[in-house]
């Protein structure tokens, strides 16, 4: 996350106008490619090469080697970056040396818009574009998929958050699932009144999405971002006030811990069955099950718990998920080709079903998703058909959530500001009205319009 706050720094909005002359304030010019030039792209007898950089080959490489059998002329050269801070750190340094960027390249929806407002990405935007592609795909997949207007990639897989149930934990304690935040705080309390050794849940101190998904489920709006240059900051207004004041009392109960995911404390307590649930996008479903095997049958997903009592109240957040984006590098002759290959890779239903076979992403694209068969797939990790759960979740994102530009500055001071408060007794709204003004005093540095609220 250093490494891409770095390209932030080192690039600025000033520099981001892509072609634009309006300052910055919507994205880069478009490519002018039509739907017509990407199926002529598909149909070409011309040979070309694309450079594919992507940290999931274990998943795409078969789909990769059916789109190249279909379509020869095309040929795909595939670099497996490693895990997914190595791959950002791997483009961050390209980019910064404008050698050997690949035409295509994995992005997390987090990432997408600190790249496009530096104009490392292709804005491939055109009405016969978003009318046909965006057909295929879920809708705020595809909207994840775009900064100020700007279309850079086709969306691959989603994370709606997940709320993974330890029914192990739960059931010797008498605790049923709890569908409301009110019912997981008072199971919480009982839990570990029960046995001090046991929470609710535990809440990250690495990684700023989960808190984050925690806010964004009950409704509030911590920023919005127009175009790519003017953002306002809402941290300390009454919405999220209230949010951050819920976990602070959760923590304050015993009904969170304060964790660092990933750690050996977390690989511990998790084994130990420490925490009751755990929140997380609906991929960890997969690393469950190769991580703890000894749990098949014992973990249940179930929706995110409500912020109210009816079935209205109830919104989801979203951790991780990707996009294969375009990037601005790619030869004018190759950029059809590259469009085309993302498409396919993400929508095209002979794709689909191998990823689908594997069973270990959930994918954007709206057949996979709108499939009834799909919906009862039974997952024989967890015993019942998880992509019921995955389906449902997927529908109750909530509106109006955006990513900043300045996403990792923000992910860097979370750790900075908002982690030493993370702690019984801690004072996260006080820590929330100085990550805001950290936040903008650093984005206006770099050439952002900053306004705050609340």
């Amino acid at each position: 996350m250093a490494a891409v706050a770095s390209l932030a720094m080192m690039t600025g909005i000033a520099a981001c106008g892509g072609g634009n002359d309006n300052g910055g304030t919507s994205a880069p010019a478009s490519s002018g490619i039509t739907m017509a030039d990407v199926k002529a792209a598909l149909e070409s007898d011309k040979d070309i090469t694309l450079n594919y950089w992507t940290w999931r080959t274990d998943i795409e490489q078969d789909s990769i080697d059916a789109f190249q059998a279909k379509y020869p002329h095309i040929k795909i050269n595939v670099t497996a970056t490693g895990a997914a801070s190595d791959h950002y750190t791997k483009f961050q340094n390209v980019v910064k040396s404008g050698k050997d960027i690949p035409d295509v390249v994995q992005l997390e929806y987090d990432y997408l818009p600190q790249y496009a407002v530096t104009g490392s990405l292709l804005n491939f935007s055109d009405p016969t574009i978003e009318s046909e592609m965006g057909a295929l795909y879920n809708s705020a997949a595809w909207e994840n998929s775009h900064v100020a207007g700007g279309l850079y990639g086709t969306p691959f897989d989603q994370g709606p958050e997940i709320m993974f149930v330890r029914h192990d934990v739960l059931d010797k304690y008498g605790i049923e699932i709890p569908k409301t935040w009110e019912e997981f705080e008072q199971a919480g309390i009982k839990l570990h009144q029960a046995d001090p050794t046991k929470y609710m849940s535990f809440i990250d101190t690495t990684d700023v999405r989960y808190m984050a998904q925690i806010i964004r489920s009950s409704g509030a709006i911590p920023w919005t971002v127009e175009g790519v240059q003017n953002v306002e900051l809402s941290m300390t207004d009454s919405k999220v006030k209230e949010a951050v004041d819920f976990i602070q009392r959760l923590i304050d109960e015993d009904v969170l811990e304060p964790v660092a995911n990933k750690s050996d404390e977390y690989n511990r307590g998790f084994a130990e069955g420490r925490w009751a649930v755990q929140f997380d996008g609906c991929w960890k479903g997969t690393s469950f099950k190769s991580q703890q095997p000894q749990l098949a049958g014992v973990m249940e997903p179930a929706l995110t718990p409500a912020w109210g009592n009816s079935t209205s109240d109830w919104k989801t957040g979203e951790v991780g998920g990707s996009m294969i984006a375009v990037t601005s590098a790619t030869a004018k002759e190759k950029q059809a080709a590259a469009i085309a290959f993302v498409n396919w890779l993400c929508s095209d239903e002979a794709s689909l079903k191998i990823v689908e076979d594997m069973g270990s992403v959930f994918l954007a694209a709206k057949s996979f998703q709108e499939d009834p068969a799909q919906a009862e797939v039974v997952n024989d990790y967890f015993g019942m058909p998880a992509n019921k759960v995955y389906f449902d979740a997927a529908s109750k994102l909530s509106s109006g959530w955006s990513v900043l530009p300045f996403n990792s500055q923000y992910a860097t001071t979370y750790k900075d500001i908002i982690v030493p408060e993370l702690k019984k007794g801690g004072d996260l709204n006080a820590a929330f009205a100085k990550w805001q003004d950290s936040l903008k005093t650093y984005a206006e540095g770099q050439g952002f319009t900053i306004t705050t609220k609340g």
